[in-house]
């Protein structure tokens, strides 16, 4: 069954492994911070957009890009997201700033905008990336792990007031491989997640995953990550 997906975040990393795997079945609405970050995408069934969300601002304008294209979505992909890692005393107000803006604010601001669009489709579908950060208590993550816990909390809210109208799914994950790190890393890669969310999204209803949780078999668990700050 071919969707019209929107996917933010979608140039690189996570999104752009999600973009590679959906787009031999779908049509795609593919968001960065910048519309150059595409050039070498030869990724095909695709419209590619270039909006900068850590100026809030920002989203009117792709929304308004976004339905000069399409009319409806199926599913939005809130993929869009930065990691900065830093003892608390050690962050700068504008990395703060940064992380709120793009993973929490933007997400919320992108989905209100877009429940419109996504009610034309007969089966419309929003996923959330969050992370295990957002359950955890990993040093050095203070910040982002307050922005997942937001998207965390906020899908769980949305699933409930959006009930039989939009399916709402969260994908929480340990450490990713999106920094090239050897190919023997012992994380999960960005691939195993765009596996996870195209599972997720041909669930027929009222088959619904609310959320699922992703690790490396031989994964650490616990406060220091290999990145945290020592």
């Amino acid at each position: 069954m071919k969707r019209k997906i929107c996917i933010t975040g979608a140039s690189k990393g996570i999104g752009l492994s999600e973009a590679e795997l959906l787009s031999k079945e779908n049509e795609l609405f593919l968001h960065a911070s910048e519309i150059s970050s595409f050039n070498d995408c030869k990724i095909k069934n695709a419209h590619f957009f270039g909006q900068d969300f850590t100026e809030i601002n920002n989203v009117e304008k792709f929304v308004n890009q976004l339905k000069e294209k399409t009319k409806g979505l199926d599913v939005l992909v809130n993929n869009v997201g930065v990691m900065v890692i830093d003892s608390i005393s050690d962050f700068s107000d504008n990395d703060i700033n940064k992380l709120v803006t793009l993973n929490l604010h933007s997400q919320l601001l992108l989905t209100k905008k877009i429940i419109p669009m996504l009610l034309e489709s007969d089966d419309p579908h929003i996923v959330f990336m969050s992370s295990m950060s957002a359950k955890n208590r990993i040093v050095g993550e203070s910040i982002y792990a307050a922005t997942k816990a937001g998207i965390m909390q906020f899908a769980h809210v949305l699933r409930n007031e959006l009930a039989g109208k939009i399916k709402v799914s969260t994908i929480y994950s340990w450490g990713v491989n999106t920094w090239n790190d050897n190919a023997n890393a012992k994380i999960l890669k960005p691939e195993n997640i765009a596996e996870t969310l195209d599972f997720i999204i041909s669930r027929e209803k009222p088959f619904l995953i609310e959320s699922i949780e992703l690790g490396h078999f031989d994964h650490w668990n616990g406060a220091n990550a290999p990145w945290s700050p020592e």
